[in-house]
C-alpha cells in the first residue's frame, strides 16, 4: 500500500496512483461534530486524510497594533481579534448567527491612512525574525514519517491581506490614484510571503498554498489587465522564490474562489501547479479540467454551496465518481470541498464523501 505522500506524487506526475488523494478542511463546529462521532477533533486521524498543515509564521504583537490604531483615532472594540499583521475581526454576539463561522465583522483600520509615512510607523512584524521558522523542519519530518503530505498554507498572499487592513474600495482607489499607499501595502505583504515561502521550501514542505480571492461567481473581480499590472508580478516574485529553493519537489497550489478562467493560463505561466478550487457553482468543471489537465492539477471540486450542505449522500458519491473519472483520463485530481465545511453540512454527507473515496479503485 502506497503512503499518502507516495500516492500524491504519483497523481501529480500522472502515474497510476492507487486512490484519490483527499483533503477535508473544516470549521470548528464541524470539528466538534467529528469529535462527537469519532472521539477526535483531528480530521487526519478521524478519516485518514492525506494532508497535514504546517508552515512558518512571523510573530506579531496585537497589543501594539491596538495602541497604534488608537493613535490613529480608530476605535477598536475590546473583543476584536487582531492578528500579527493588523488584520482585525469582531466576532458576532453569542446566539446572533448560530455557529456560522464566517459571520465575523471585518474592520479596516487603515482606511484612515493618508500617506505612506503613516504606514511606515506601524508595528509590522519583523520579517528577519528567525523565530518564523522555528520547529518547522522538525514538524515536516514528523509528517513525512507518518507518510502524509506536508502543506504550508499561505493564502491571502498579496491582495487579500492588503485590502483586509485598508478596505477593498480604498485599496482600489489607491491604485487608481497612484498615491503610493496600496503599492506600499501590496509590496509589504508580498515581501512577507516571499520570506515565508523561502523558509517553507527550504524546510522541505511538499505543497505551498498561495492565493487571493480575485474572482466572483460571475467572473473576475477586476479587469484582467488590472490584475496583470498589479497582482500577477507580485505573485510571480513569490513563486520565483519557491522555484529558487533547493527543494525540487514542492508544488505550488493557488486558491481563488469564483470564476477565474480568464487568468488560468497566466497562473500556469508564472509557475502554478495546482488550481484550488474548481468551483462547480460558477466554473464548468469538465471543461476546465479537460482543457488544462496536461499542465495543471485540480484540488477541490465538491461544492460547499451546493453538494455538501444541501445534496444527498448519493449526490456526494456522484461527485467523487466524477473526480475518479477525470483521474482515469489523466488529470491530477485531489478530492476536497471547494472551501471549509460550515456548520450546515450534515454528518451523513461527510460520511458519504469518505466512504466513496475508500470504495473507489482508480485502475
Amino acid at each position: 500500500m502506497l503512503t499518502s505522500r507516495e500516492n500524491f506524487f504519483l497523481m501529480m506526475r500522472h502515474g497510476r496512483p492507487q486512490r484519490l488523494p483527499f483533503d477535508l478542511p473544516v470549521t470548528p463546529p464541524i470539528e466538534d461534530m467529528i469529535e462527537r462521532k469519532t472521539g477526535t477533533r483531528d480530521v487526519v486521524k478521524a478519516f485518514d486524510s492525506d494532508f497535514c498543515g504546517c508552515g512558518p509564521s512571523f510573530p506579531g504583537d496585537p497589543a501594539r497594533w491596538r495602541s497604534a490604531y488608537k493613535e490613529l483615532g480608530v476605535q477598536i472594540p475590546e473583543n476584536a481579534e487582531i492578528d500579527g499583521a493588523g488584520c482585525t475581526h469582531v466576532p458576532p454576539p453569542p446566539g446572533s448567527t448560530g455557529e456560522a463561522y464566517h459571520f465575523r465583522e471585518m474592520l479596516h483600520p487603515l482606511s484612515v491612512i493618508e500617506d505612506v509615512k503613516q504606514l511606515e510607523q506601524l508595528p509590522w512584524p519583523d520579517l528577519n525574525n528567525p523565530a518564523a521558522g522555528s520547529g518547522l523542519a522538525e514538524r515536516i519530518a514528523e509528517i513525512r514519517r507518518s507518510g502524509k503530505v506536508a502543506v504550508a498554507s499561505m493564502e491571502c498572499t498579496v491582495f487579500e491581506a492588503a485590502w483586509y487592513v485598508r478596505g477593498m474600495d480604498n485599496l482600489f482607489g489607491d491604485l487608481i490614484e497612484e498615491n503610493g499607499i496600496a503599492g506600499w501595502l501590496l509590496d509589504w505583504f508580498t515581501e512577507r510571503s516571499i520570506r515565508m515561502a523561502r523558509i517553507a521550501a527550504a524546510s522541505g514542505v511538499d505543497v505551498i498554498g498561495l492565493g487571493d480571492d480575485v474572482g466572483t461567481q460571475r467572473g473576475m473581480m477586476m479587469s484582467v489587465e488590472f490584475w496583470r499590472e498589479h497582482l500577477k508580478p507580485r505573485l510571480k516574485k513569490v513563486i520565483d522564490t519557491i522555484r529558487a529553493a533547493q527543494n525540487q519537489h514542492v508544488y505550488v497550489r493557488y486558491h481563488s474562489d469564483g470564476d477565474i478562467r480568464l487568468v488560468i493560463d497566466d497562473l500556469l505561466e508564472i509557475g502554478v501547479d495546482i488550481l484550488n478550487p474548481v468551483q462547480p457553482e460558477c466554473m464548468p468543471v469538465d471543461d476546465v479540467i479537460s482543457s488544462h489537465k496536461d499542465r495543471l492539477g485540480f484540488w477541490g471540486m465538491v461544492g460547499t454551496q451546493t453538494t455538501m450542505p444541501f445534496g444527498s449522500p448519493d449526490d456526494v458519491r456522484a461527485v467523487v465518481a466524477e473526480c475518479a473519472c477525470h483521474a482515469r483520463q489523466g488529470a491530477a485530481v485531489i478530492v476536497a470541498p471547494t472551501h471549509v465545511l460550515e456548520p450546515d453540512v450534515p454528518w451523513e454527507n461527510i460520511e458519504a464523501l469518505v466512504e466513496a473515496l475508500r470504495d473507489i479503485e482508480l485502475f
